[in-house]
């Protein structure tokens, strides 16, 4: 059976935007062990509800045709232990444990900056959103956006016109029929950018997927810019979600007559910092660089600490040998070596590692302990 099928199973049975997978993966680094211990096992965890259970029970079968339906359309399928699941999304208490994708894969460890707003953006905020983003675009960020008319789209366009990179958070299947007026923009992002989306082929359209999917947007980015947007409105909510993420919020002012500058006050008022073109955010962004660089010299202090601390860990003799063969900066290459265990065995402690809070990815399969 393909690994892959667990992972749409599992993530069929406990619904989008769980925080019970966190639970089931520090117990499993391989899914198809969880699977095979029953609904008796699933069922003395106290962990799913029974709808959730009765999930669990649904014949493999099923979600084997997603998988070949996948392969069928030219679909990536990326789980959380993926090398190109994107490192900040992991952080997340709830991440996407399934991605399904249709172009560059590898954005996904690009850096990023999200980019959102009104559908009803006005002429402002579109030029707004276009031109920020083709700025950073040219500078070599990828912008991330949710697809929707308006703010997003101009995002999205800002970035192909500077021949930039782009991804397209979808909040339904990729292949769903969604906004029939921006079908040859998903088409020129799938080409040349990045569609991604934690629905299945063909799920459709529902209101509550937007909220959910907003955490990906956000989730996927340091930092979240806010174009025009209403006091209740989906740009607020991601950037509600950012925050509580610990990312950075920045919005475009907004004159005050207009109803699209009450969210943007609102944000503001709550400490969201204002820009006015790209090269604000480009400053901000190296400012930061500077930041990690401080904090990485004064990490190396604390080590003796986090010895002392990872020491009172229950941890397997495996992961141990992982964990103390990580010194500074190592690709998982090295890791292998070093331990020398099997590739997939050291992939999947890796992530349990990272779940306990113990390790950290980095772009191109390389760890840091934390």
């Amino acid at each position: 059976m393909n690994d892959l099928v667990y992972w749409v199973w599992l993530q069929n049975a406990v619904g989008f935007g769980s925080v019970k997978v966190r639970s089931v993966l520090s117990r499993f680094s391989n899914l198809s062990d969880f699977y095979r211990e029953g609904v008796h096992f699933w069922t003395s965890l106290s962990l799913f509800s029974q709808k959730e259970l009765r999930k669990l029970c649904i014949p493999l079968e099923n979600f084997s045709r997603i998988v070949d339906k996948c392969n069928h359309l030219g679909y990536s399928i990326i789980t959380l232990f993926s090398d190109y699941y994107p490192f900040l999304l992991k952080q997340i208490d709830n991440p996407p444990i399934v991605l399904y994708a249709k172009g560059d894969v590898s954005l996904l460890s690009s850096k990023c900056v999200s980019i959102v707003g009104s559908r009803r953006a006005t002429t402002y905020g579109t030029q707004m959103a276009y031109e920020i983003a083709k700025g950073l675009s040219e500078k070599g960020i990828t912008i991330v956006s949710g697809g929707a008319i308006g703010a997003d789209t101009s995002a999205h366009k800002g970035a192909l016109s500077s021949k930039g990179s782009t991804i397209c958070v979808l909040a339904c299947g990729i292949d769903y029929p969604y906004l029939a007026q921006n079908e040859s923009l998903r088409n020129e992002i799938s080409d040349s950018g990045l569609l991604i989306s934690e629905y299945p082929p063909s799920y459709p359209i529902q209101s509550y997927n937007f909220s959910i999917r907003n955490r990906i947007i956000s989730g996927i980015s340091p930092c979240t810019i806010i174009i025009e947007a209403g006091r209740r409105s989906g740009s607020i909510l991601t950037a509600n979600i950012a925050a509580e993420q610990g990312r950075d919020v920045f919005v475009v002012p907004v004159k005050f007559e207009s109803y699209l500058s009450e969210g943007v006050n609102s944000l503001i008022s709550d400490g969201a910092r204002v820009i006015t073109c790209a090269e604000d955010i480009l400053f901000y962004i190296s400012k930061e660089n500077l930041k990690d660089k401080d904090t990485r010299k004064k990490d190396t202090k604390k080590e003796d600490q986090t010895k002392k601390e990872i020491s009172n860990i229950n941890l397997s003799d495996n992961e141990k040998r992982i964990l103390s063969s990580i010194k500074g900066k190592i690709h998982i290459d090295e890791i292998i070596k070093v331990t020398k265990l099997e590739a997939k065995q050291v992939s999947s402690t890796l992530v349990k590692l990272e779940l306990l809070d113990l390790v950290s990815s980095l772009p191109g399969k390389f760890y840091i302990k934390k």
